[in-house]
């Protein structure tokens, strides 16, 4: 973004947080000392070796260090939980900290439901108080960070602290021993679909059974959602008041759910089941062709510390793209403030550590693979040009779609029981997504 199109955006935030009266209103910010606890997920507690590549890794504990030897005055705390799933996952340790006001800092995915419960600080407020702040974060970064708040219906509820990003995958040699074309770096869905079909059956060279295509069932609501998109689908609408609009029952959905079907066909058995990348992945084991949805910690580190012959194996595709040139899960660290922190001033001294400090991001992605989001990220992460697709996996997230505010509500989990109904054959995809928009539906008539 243009520097005085940065000011500009800054300065209207802080106009708006003015004349609303937020500044007023809002509680004692506290001093910028003492202790502060930051809610992280994902990371290792303890430096240690990388079981695949025999590299160090640095723990999380690593963060504290740095920033208490910037700000001697604030204590800072992680609490590091595993992502998880289901009753065990981040989303309900997270729920029981924010209810029991254990932290101050929060990495939420559910950054757009805690908004709009009126549970997270108005960011405007501090920004508008803190004449050192600047947008120093690439493109639209800061822009899409906006939510709505009962307070305040375009407020800033997350600083981004590290972008991730979803990309398709192919295996370059069973391409070779098939005899078909490379996958071009904007597949289509008829590119994918043809070239899935063309390669499951008994490898001609091999021998071995092959499979074109991939998909991790335990999440299918990211990678349907990009294919449904590339065929014309749209989730709904924030409305003016808030409130959402979705429409899973939609023709364009229902087609999805059908080439969904077709292409799950060239998947190996198991994948329903799956919530990760193919056995044999980035090793002479694997046996799937074209693999949609690889994630930073799937393979960016992996293949920085592996072999030539390995990074000539496994390329990289743009993920699928909508009519709008967009496509894919927005995936950053969502930090936010909860709106009970009892020392805001500390917390945001924190907060912008953790969202643009360049040690900070250099530590985001030599121990995750994640991407910078600050300007110039590009350059805290050199290994990446040994990649032979390195343009396509630093630039993809400047084409994934913005941010599904129902990415961890209940929306998602209707869609992807249906998903996972329809894939199973137990419900035709007709009647899977009437179900998903029923339970929807009742849930947007009473959010909970």
């Amino acid at each position: 973004m243009h520097a005085s199109r940065r000011a500009a955006t800054l300065a209207l935030a802080a106009t708006a947080v003015v004349s609303s009266g937020a500044i007023a209103q809002s509680p004692d910010l506290g001093p910028a000392t003492g202790e502060v606890s930051v809610l992280m997920i994902g990371w290792s507690d303890q430096d240690g070796i990388d079981a695949s590549t025999g590299k160090p890794t640095v723990g999380i504990g690593h963060l504290e260090t740095l920033f208490e030897a910037k700000h001697p005055d604030i204590d800072l705390k992680i609490i590091n939980i595993p992502w998880g799933s289901g009753s065990t996952g981040y989303g309900p340790k997270t729920e029981s900290m924010v209810q029991a006001n254990e932290a101050c800092i929060y990495d939420m995915p559910a950054s757009f439901d805690y908004a709009k419960r009126g549970l997270l600080q108005d960011l405007d407020v501090l920004i508008a108080q803190d004449a050192s702040f600047e947008d120093i974060w690439e493109g639209n970064f800061l822009e899409n960070s906006k939510g709505w708040t009962p307070e305040n219906a375009n407020a800033t509820i997350f600083l981004p602290g590290y972008s991730g990003v979803r990309v398709t995958h192919w295996d370059a040699q069973l391409f070779e021993d098939w005899g078909v074309e490379p996958l071009s770096a904007n597949p289509t869905v008829e590119e994918i679909t043809e070239k899935a079909a063309a390669m499951t059956g008994i490898n001609p060279v091999t021998g071995e059974q092959n499979y074109g295509y991939w998909y991790q069932g335990q999440y299918l609501s990211w990678q349907f959602q990009s294919l449904a998109h590339a065929l014309g689908a749209n989730w709904g609408t924030v409305n003016e008041d808030g409130t959402w609009t979705i429409t899973w029952d939609t023709p364009e959905y229902l087609a999805a759910v059908h080439k969904l079907l077709e292409l799950a066909q060239y998947a190996p058995e198991g994948a329903l089941a799956a919530d990760a990348m193919p056995q044999g992945f980035l090793t002479d084991q694997n046996v799937v062709a074209i693999i949609p949805e690889g994630e930073p910690g799937y393979f960016i580190q992996e293949l920085i510390n592996g072999t030539d012959e390995q990074r000539a194996r496994f390329r990289t595709s743009y993920n699928l793209r909508g009519p709008d040139g967009l496509g894919g899960l927005s995936t950053p660290g969502m930090y936010t403030m909860a709106a009970s922190c009892p020392n805001k001033l500390a917390a945001w001294e924190v907060l912008k550590f953790l969202t643009s400090d360049p040690d900070v991001q250099r530590y985001y992605f030599a121990e995750g693979g994640n991407l910078p989001t600050i300007i110039g990220g590009a350059e805290l992460m050199p290994e990446l040009a040994v990649l032979p697709d390195a343009e396509i996996i630093a630039t993809e997230p400047a084409f994934e779609e913005p941010r599904y505010p129902w990415a961890a509500s209940t929306p998602r989990w209707a869609l992807q029981t249906a998903l996972q109904a329809a894939l199973a054959g137990t419900m035709t995809p007709e009647d899977a997504l009437k179900q998903a928009q029923a339970e929807t539906d009742a849930w947007l008539a009473n959010p909970q």
